[in-house]
């Protein structure tokens, strides 16, 4: 039954990308039809492949990103005690994303409301102005969602950024991560072309993203500046990219693809730079918050 796709009612398929799928890409991906939901409405799952089909539609190769957010950060379903513990079966993921492994404290707060409690996703139309309230001739500039980043974890006290405790947490230490090792993987990347090069620089971000929320925040931005790299509404500001208030109203507000979403190339080096440049970016702005 688990692999079998859902004849969905409206409210149903509604209900899920409301309150449980709350992620740009894969709520607007469900309420479109391009991701099956499979399982049962009150415990959904999808298919891998069926994420890994959508990242890299147009040519490029970001499903391999989408793949490891799923089965890294929501491989597991509702078990017999109604909690996310119970192992998805092979080559699926649940859409339980508020109260999964990958929902964190730090959040934006414009899909949802408790990052630890399931189903507590909506939308939040003043946290999302705080974000469209950055858009300049409707264009966001990458080190603005950075600074942005920066504010929601300053918001939650709950928010962990770089170490196992913000009380420990020194100045120095985060000015020595922005200014040399988040800029060292941004030289390697620029200076190499090579496949083991980009897999290596993906294992180290996407390894933090599960211990660092500011990490774990540029990534998920990372993956909507990705997603986005090549809509013809992305625009270079000052030789960084900046997205169109239009492109993100519509998979934030509206669960719709971009028009033309699938005709343009979605690459994970894309991920890996976006994440990267975010980090160093949303790091500046933490440490100025915090002085």
């Amino acid at each position: 039954m688990e692999r079998d796709e859902l004849p969905l009612s409206p409210a149903e398929l509604h209900d899920i990308v409301e309150r449980k799928a709350t992620c740009p890409f894969v709520g607007s991906a469900a309420a479109m039809g391009f991701l099956p939901v499979r399982n049962q409405p009150d415990n959904p799952l999808a298919a891998i492949e069926d994420v890994r089909r959508l990242g890299n539609t147009g040519g490029g190769d970001l499903g391999e990103v989408l793949v490891f957010f799923a089965t890294g950060n929501h491989a597991f379903m509702h078990g017999p005690g109604g909690r996310l513990d119970q192992k998805a079966p092979e080559g699926l993921f649940s859409l339980e994303f508020p109260g999964s492994q990958g929902s964190h404290p730090g959040d934006s707060g414009i899909l949802q409301g408790d990052p630890a409690k399931l189903d507590s996703g909506r939308l939040s139309v003043p946290d999302f102005q705080r974000l469209a309230g950055l858009a300049v001739n409707g264009l966001i500039k990458r080190s603005d969602v950075g600074k942005f980043i920066a504010g929601n974890l300053h918001r939650d006290p709950k928010s962990k950024v770089f170490g196992p405790s913000a009380a420990k947490l020194l100045a120095r230490d985060l000015h020595h991560f922005v200014a040399s090792a988040g800029l060292d993987l941004l030289s390697s990347l620029r200076g190499s072309n090579h496949e083991t090069a980009h897999r290596e620089l993906e294992q180290k971000l996407t390894r933090l993203t599960g211990e660092d929320n500011l990490v774990g925040s540029s990534g998920e931005f990372g993956l909507l500046f990705a997603f986005l790299a090549n809509s013809p509404r992305t625009k270079q500001i000052y030789s960084e990219p900046a997205l169109s208030l239009e492109d993100i109203e519509s998979m934030f507000l509206h669960k719709r693809f971009p028009q033309g979403w699938d005709r343009w190339r979605k690459m994970r080096s894309d991920w890996i730079s976006n994440t990267t440049a975010l980090m160093v970016s949303a790091g500046h702005a933490y440490l100025a918050i915090r002085k």
